[in-house]
């Protein structure tokens, strides 16, 4: 026999654990969408590289189709890390580990500094394997120069889109779980899914959320909300919380949190 708590608990994590599998279904076939309707601009820009900086690598190679990622590792012989570049062929891994909204917003940035992510031209001319479209356009007249501004704009404007797309489809499958949640949260009471010095974050029983972030900008309403139960926090809904935080770590936040909380719990079980 399972006590309420623990039954609402696996019918928590099993709705959060569904919401997380479609969400990163759907997010990986929008992003998909958007390269496969843009492989003849992305194959006259070239190889892209989308974000270089200490956490993140991406280079996307419209060529082959292909990513490049950067794994960071400790080599146990001697204690120090390295960084391994490593080539990823699935848009499912991709989303696995970067929020498809911020791979869009790169290519948005590469379009607004295409310097500093863009192949330089004379080392494009010089790759063989970079195929132009062979079909008559007028843009094909135009420098060189101006052709690839022409496909940047474009590119950024598409890229601009798809990612308020997705910033659309996070809010309403986290505005989702949260609304189908409410019922078995009130049992399981708040869950604390963040707990970083200057950002923390509660799913509440009441299927709001709790966070030290200052979503003022949001202009939700705060007149319509209860109080926060913890000082210095802010409440909120799901769709306020999408604006700030990835959809798909929220989810997978609140498996965690439960699974932390309740160790002996299989989680996978099935009840009737």
């Amino acid at each position: 026999m399972s006590s309420p708590r623990l039954t609402a608990l696996r019918q928590l994590a099993e709705e959060a654990q569904l919401e997380r599998r479609d969400f990163l279904y759907e997010a990986t076939e929008q992003l998909r969408r958007f390269f496969d309707d843009q492989r003849d601009r992305l194959r006259e820009i070239g190889p892209i590289r989308l974000v270089d900086d200490e956490q993140d690598y991406l280079v996307y190679n419209p060529v082959e189709e292909s990513w490049t990622t950067r794994l960071t590792y400790q080599d146990p012989a001697d204690g120090e890390w390295y960084d391994q570049e490593q080539t990823v062929e699935t848009f499912a891994e991709i989303v696995e580990l970067y929020n498809p909204a911020d791979v869009l917003a790169w290519i948005v940035e590469a379009a607004r500094n295409p310097t500093e992510h863009l192949m330089a031209a004379d080392e494009l001319a010089k790759d063989e394997q970079l195929v132009t479209d062979e079909e008559d356009d007028w843009q094909r007249e135009l420098p060189v120069e101006q052709q690839e501004r022409l496909a940047a704009q474009r590119l950024w404007q598409l890229a601009d889109a798809y990612r308020t797309q997705i910033q659309a489809q996070q809010k309403q499958v986290l505005g989702e779980f949260a609304s189908n949640a409410e019922e078995v949260l009130r049992r399981t009471g708040d869950l604390q899914l963040l707990d970083e010095h200057e950002d923390q974050l509660w799913l509440r029983a009441d299927g709001r959320f709790e966070t030290s972030l200052d979503v003022t900008e949001a202009g939700h309403p705060a007149g319509h909300l209860p109080d926060p139960v913890r000082p210095g926090m802010t409440v909120t809904d799901a769709r306020v919380i999408a604006d700030y935080y990835d959809a798909s770590d929220v989810l997978g936040w609140v498996t965690d949190a439960l699974a932390e909380r309740y160790p002996a719990v299989d989680f996978t079980a099935v009840y009737e």
